[in-house]
């Protein structure tokens, strides 16, 4: 199934929400319940934050409007495991890494993004078919070489 960004996006399109992760994230198997809120003045990002014992918090965006042409394709099993009828029914948040704050440098994993049914909150996080065409680390914010300038 093809998955498209191209919707613009808007900040409504969550307010607070809470999803179901039944296979956790990658190399985080125990985490299955996750909080996506928006970081209050921090557009795109979203704060994903685990619903368990074990507190953690992630920073991920909505790609739409924010990555210019990021089209995914996702493999029969994990739309059949998401029970994804039609690529409408899919929400994609990418989880970004912070390596700085001064000077900015921020990335975000387009390969392995977490897909989520947005009628039944029920999500998992993917490798996708057309990994080839993105990065674990695309560039999100980079004011390195400015601030050395």
């Amino acid at each position: 199934m093809k998955l498209t960004t191209a919707v613009p996006f808007t900040q409504t399109s969550i307010e607070r929400m809470q999803i179901e992760v039944p296979f956790g994230l990658i190399g985080l198997a125990n985490l299955r319940r996750f909080e996506l809120t928006f970081v209050e003045g921090g557009w795109p990002f979203v704060q994903m934050k685990s619903i368990a014992d074990e507190e953690l918090s992630f920073l991920a965006i909505d790609p739409r409007g924010v990555i210019p042409g990021y089209e995914i394709e996702i493999n029969s099993d994990d739309s059949e495991a998401l029970d994804l009828s039609d690529a409408d029914d899919a929400l994609i948040y990418n989880i970004a890494t912070v390596y700085s704050s001064q000077p900015q440098h921020v990335t975000v994993n387009l390969i392995g993004p977490v897909v989520v049914n947005r009628r039944t909150l029920i999500g998992k996080q993917v490798i996708i078919a057309n990994s080839d065409k993105y990065s674990t680390m695309h560039p999100l914010i980079d004011d390195r070489q400015a601030h050395a300038a």
